[in-house]
């Protein structure tokens, strides 16, 4: 049998408990099978009809998400005879179980889905955005926190898990812990997970609690640090080249895109008198 030969995979050193699966044009019938991970299904073009052991079939339209649990058996064809295009996220079941915990602050059982379909265009939205960060490659931090932003709302609106996070009252402190340590570390890599141990906080409530008070999230915040550092460093007489470099930025193409995109002009016109 011929492979595929639209059909790619991806995985991310930074995200080790997910792996994306981009599937375009494909007609492709598979039988009844299942996964040992939870199974996300994001559909770009078309329609693809579900069926599997204890749920009524039922089709997934473009803009909608498939939840599929761990040990599901299920089987998915193109519907109306046609060609679909879609994104499936493969999940590990110790990392959403781990994310369930934060949310409602107790271990319980593993979360389970109790529908095939999900008709959620801001999650479709938000679990598209992770796809092509991972597509990218961008950073960790970006990474992370969309990861968990995206996951955290399917688990709460989707799942059999409910936020109960209780207000701690030291969020202040958390935040500003975070801030440090973004300010220290421009040019290195940063993970949700460092910044939430040095806030005693989880992933997801740092998430909600840092861009509260600052309107930013973590990597957005971080960012910003990086181009004030940059216009500094520029205005001080650094080149162009050792502005990227010195605020963080590896790659002069994306300081350059950044530096447009937050401060309206790239980095020589900046300095244009």
């Amino acid at each position: 049998m011929k492979p595929l030969l639209n059909v790619h995979f991806r995985r991310d050193g930074d995200l080790p408990g997910l792996e994306v699966a981009e599937v375009r044009e494909s007609a492709h019938i598979f039988p009844n099978h299942s996964h040992d991970h939870y199974a996300i299904g994001i559909m770009d073009k078309g329609a693809s009809y579900c069926v599997g052991k204890g749920r009524d079939g039922t089709c997934v339209a473009s803009g909608q998400v498939a939840l599929i649990n761990p040990g599901q058996v299920h089987a998915g064809m193109p519907a109306y005879d046609g060609r679909i295009s879609y994104r499936m996220l493969y999940v590990d079941p110790g990392w959403m179980r781990r994310l369930a915990r934060e949310l409602c602050d107790r271990d319980g059982a593993a979360p389970e889905f109790p529908r095939w379909v999900a008709p959620d265009p801001v999650l479709h939205a938000m679990l598209h955005r992770l796809c092509l960060l991972v597509d990218k490659g961008t950073e960790c931090l970006e990474k992370d926190s969309a990861m968990v932003g995206a996951f955290s709302r399917m688990l709460t609106d989707w799942g059999n898990v409910r936020d109960t996070l209780p207000v701690k009252g030291r969020e202040h402190r958390a935040v500003s812990l975070v801030k440090e340590v973004l300010r220290a570390r421009l040019g290195e890599k940063v993970s949700l997970d460092e910044l939430a141990t040095h806030a005693g906080l989880s992933r997801f409530y740092l998430l909600r609690v840092f861009k509260a008070e600052t309107g930013l999230g973590p990597h957005a915040f971080h960012t910003q640090l990086r181009i004030d550092c940059a216009k500094g460093l520029l205005l001080s007489g650094a080149s162009i080249a050792d502005a990227a470099l010195e605020s963080g930025f590896s790659d002069q193409s994306h300081f350059t895109n950044t530096f447009r995109r937050l401060v309206g002009a790239t980095p020589g016109q900046y300095l244009s008198l």
